[in-house]
C-alpha cells in the first residue's frame, strides 16, 4: 500500500488556483504510481492525501498549525509528490527535509 502526500506552495496562492493544482497532481500521482485507490474493508488500498482538503485546514488557518496537521499525515506515507513550486514554500521545503530524514520516497513534480 502506497500512501502519498502532496507537497507545494500553498500560502499566497489564489484559494481555487490552488485547489486546481493540487486536484491535477493527485490525478497525476494516482496515473504516475499505478495507484489502487480502492480501499477495502480493512482500509486497505493506497491513499493521496491533499493538504487543501486534510480534515481541520480551513482558509485563515495559522501556518504552524496546517503544519501541525500536515506533518501528522506525513509521518504515516511512504511518498511524497513534490510540486514545481515547492522550493517557493516554507512548508513545503520543511516537508521534503522531514521526508529526505525520514525515509519517505521523494518524487518531483516534472
Amino acid at each position: 500500500m502506497k500512501k502519498v502526500f502532496i507537497s507545494g506552495k500553498i500560502t499566497g496562492e489564489p484559494i481555487w488556483e490552488c485547489i486546481n493544482k493540487f486536484t491535477k497532481a493527485e490525478s497525476n500521482i494516482i496515473r504516475l504510481l499505478k495507484l489502487d485507490m480502492r480501499l477495502d474493508m480493512g482500509g486497505n488500498g493506497d491513499v493521496v492525501f491533499n493538504p487543501p482538503f486534510l480534515a481541520g485546514i480551513h482558509f485563515g488557518i495559522k501556518h504552524d498549525e496546517a503544519m501541525e496537521i500536515c506533518f501528522n499525515v506525513l509521518e504515516t506515507c511512504t511518498h511524497i509528490y513534490m510540486l514545481k513550486d515547492w522550493e517557493l514554500s516554507r512548508g513545503a521545503k520543511m516537508e521534503h527535509e522531514f521526508a529526505r530524514n525520514n525515509g519517505i520516497t521523494i518524487i518531483y513534480e516534472k
